[in-house]
């Protein structure tokens, strides 16, 4: 039953024509474009459906990391300029913590690529 379903998922994520690796990238550019208009919980939407949808796209899924780091590092940015004291405090740390974790993201994701 699993085998099927695992099946049903990865054949469901397109066709010979558009292949789990052209979805996969597609849904990614549709989280881009909602990150730049500042829909955060859509494009952060889009990219959990990505990896439920194409769960073989590795290379997208690869780049949706950062993306989803990036989506959350903005929007954590946006949410402290409302912010005060202890809130505030939160915040900034959770900013820094995204800093850091797509930097480390960013250098592994350079690595593997470079192997």
């Amino acid at each position: 039953m699993f085998v099927l379903a695992m099946a049903a998922l990865i054949w469901s994520c397109g066709n010979a024509d558009t292949g789990p690796q052209r979805k996969a990238a597609q849904m990614l550019g549709q989280s881009r474009v909602l990150l730049a208009k500042g829909e955060y919980d859509a494009a952060r939407d889009k990219l959990l459906s990505m990896r439920a949808q194409c769960p073989t796209a590795l290379e997208a899924r690869a780049q949706g990391i950062l993306l989803l780091d990036s989506i959350e590092l903005l929007a954590t940015i946006d949410s402290i300029k409302d912010a005060e004291g202890e809130r505030w405090k939160q915040l900034d740390v959770k900013r820094e913590f995204y800093l850091r974790k797509l930097d480390i993201d960013k250098r592994k994701y350079q690595s593997d690529k470079q192997k």
